[in-house]
C-alpha cells in the first residue's frame, strides 16, 4: 500500500518538470526537447527508487542474503528518502556529463520537481507509520511546504534572471534536505539517543558537508579567479 503514494507523487513530479522544462530558453537555445528532459527525469527515478530501496534495506538488515531476498517484496519494509536523493544526485550528475547538457539547469530543475512532491509524501505515509514519529511527518510535510513556497518565489527567479548561479538552488535542496533530515532523526531518537548514531545519518552528515563545500566554491570563488575575472 506504501507504494501507492508514489503514483500521485510521480504525476505532480513530472507536472512540475513540465512546466519549468516546456517554455526555458536555456534548453531551448541548447536544442535539449521536453522528450529529452522527461526521460533523464525516467531514468534518474528509477535509479532512484533502487536506491531508496537497497539504502531501506541494508540499514534495517541484519544479512546481505536477507536484502536480495526481499529486494522485490514490497510487502516487507519500504524505501529510504536519503537513498533516494543520493540515487537521484549520481543519476543526474553522470547522465548529464554523459549527454553534455546544462548540468546546473538540470540539477535545479529537478531539485525544483521534487522538492514540490515532498509535501504530499510526507503526508501521504503519515498514514502507514507509527504513531511515536507520526509528529515529525507531519512537521516534516509542514517544513518542505515552507521550503517549496520559498524556493518557488524568491530562489526559482533568481535562477531565470541569473542572480544566482545554475546549480545553486540544487545545492541548497541538499544542504537543507540533510539538515531537516538530520533534525527529524534526532527528535525521533530523543527517547534513545544512540540510535542516532547510525550509517544513514552518518551519510547525511556527509552530504551536508559535500553540498557547503560546493556552494561556497560556486558562490564564492576564489581569490585567483577573481583577479584573473577582474584583470
Amino acid at each position: 500500500m506504501q507504494f501507492l503514494i508514489f503514483i500521485p507523487a510521480l504525476l505532480l513530479f513530472l507536472y512540475s518538470l513540465y512546466r519549468l522544462v516546456k517554455d526555458d530558453y536555456v534548453f531551448i537555445r541548447k536544442g535539449i526537447s521536453l522528450e529529452q528532459s522527461f526521460d533523464i527525469a525516467f531514468i534518474t527515478l528509477w535509479i532512484s527508487l533502487f536506491v531508496a530501496r537497497l539504502f531501506y534495506l541494508i540499514f534495517n538488515s541484519n544479512s546481505v542474503s536477507v536484502v536480495f531476498y526481499n529486494f522485490f517484496n514490497l510487502k516487507i519494509g519500504g524505501f529510504s528518502l536519503t537513498g533516494a536523493v543520493i540515487g537521484g544526485t549520481i543519476a543526474i550528475y553522470l547522465i548529464g556529463k554523459y549527454k553534455k547538457m546544462p548540468l546546473g539547469r538540470l540539477c535545479d530543475f529537478l531539485s525544483l520537481s521534487f522538492l514540490y512532491t515532498l509535501p504530499l509524501v510526507f503526508l501521504a505515509n503519515s498514514f502507514f507509520v507509527a504513531k511515536n514519529i507520526l509528529l515529525s511527518m507531519f512537521l516534516d510535510a509542514i517544513i518542505y511546504f515552507v521550503l517549496l513556497l520559498f524556493f518557488v518565489q524568491f530562489l526559482y527567479p533568481k535562477i531565470l534572471n541569473r542572480t544566482l548561479k545554475e546549480g545553486t538552488l540544487a545545492l541548497l535542496f541538499l544542504l537543507l534536505f540533510s539538515i531537516i533530515a538530520l533534525i527529524t532523526a534526532l527528535l525521533v531518537s530523543l527517547k534513545n539517543i544512540q540510535s542516532f548514531v547510525s550509517p544513514e545519518n552518518a551519510i547525511l552528515v556527509l552530504l551536508f558537508i559535500i553540498s557547503l563545500i560546493l556552494l561556497i566554491k560556486q558562490e564564492y570563488p576564489s581569490s585567483r579567479a577573481r583577479r584573473a575575472v577582474v584583470r
